[in-house]
């Protein structure tokens, strides 16, 4: 498929099929990410995936406990409207990605986070395309910051005593995930500015 055909036909996909995902086809999207361009060549990512029932129940039910505990709290829930619907999301597909920064306390002020989280939102964009070029949904999620925490210890407790115990530390903060499947809906047009809206060409 041609680049200007993959980007039009990448869908935010929020309900997949049950159908299993290979561990050939999950390495082919993250290899996608791996050759994506990074802040000074650091490839600032690490990147976990979930593909267990048991281990996708776990990360929804974080997800939406959050969204119980914290729901009539204005401040906790700020932003957070969704938190509970992406539980479902990852409930229900039969893949996740979590991604990693190997930086544990990202701020708005150190050029180096920023290049950080710049430089994955780049790499998250390839395994999208790729994952779109490979016939698959997939949704880039965002609702893991407000668990990143609990997530990370979450999948750092799993790693523990395997040969992957030490793939991650405490000092890779958790960005964001993607969940990728079979697409069990249909797509929908998306509504997009103009190109006038949004570009300013100057010219010499």
């Amino acid at each position: 498929m041609k680049l200007d055909d993959l980007i039009k036909e990448r869908h935010s996909c929020r309900s997949y099929l049950p159908t299993a995902i290979s561990d050939a086809k999950i390495k082919q999207i993250v290899e996608a990410a791996r050759l994506a361009p990074s802040s000074k060549n650091a490839q600032q990512w690490k990147f976990v995936c979930i593909k267990a029932k048991e281990e996708s129940h776990d990360i929804a039910n974080i997800l939406e406990n959050y969204y119980i505990k914290n729901k009539n709290n204005k401040e906790k829930m700020l932003g957070a409207s969704s938190v509970f619907a992406t539980g479902k999301i990852l409930e229900s597909c039969p893949a996740i990605i979590l991604v990693f920064a190997d930086t544990e306390n990202i701020t708005r002020t150190k050029v180096e986070d920023i290049s950080a989280l710049l430089s994955i939102g780049g790499a998250v964009e390839h395994m999208m395309l790729k994952a779109t070029d490979m016939g698959l949904g997939c949704l880039w999620i965002c609702d893991t910051y407000f668990v990143h925490n609990e997530l990370a210890d979450y999948i750092l407790k799993k790693l523990k005593g395997t040969e992957k115990e030490n793939f991650i530390s405490k000092k890779n903060r958790l960005v964001c995930a993607m969940a990728v499947g079979v697409m069990a809906e249909p797509k929908y047009p998306k509504n997009r500015k103009t190109l006038d809206e949004i570009l300013c060409i100057i010219n010499n």
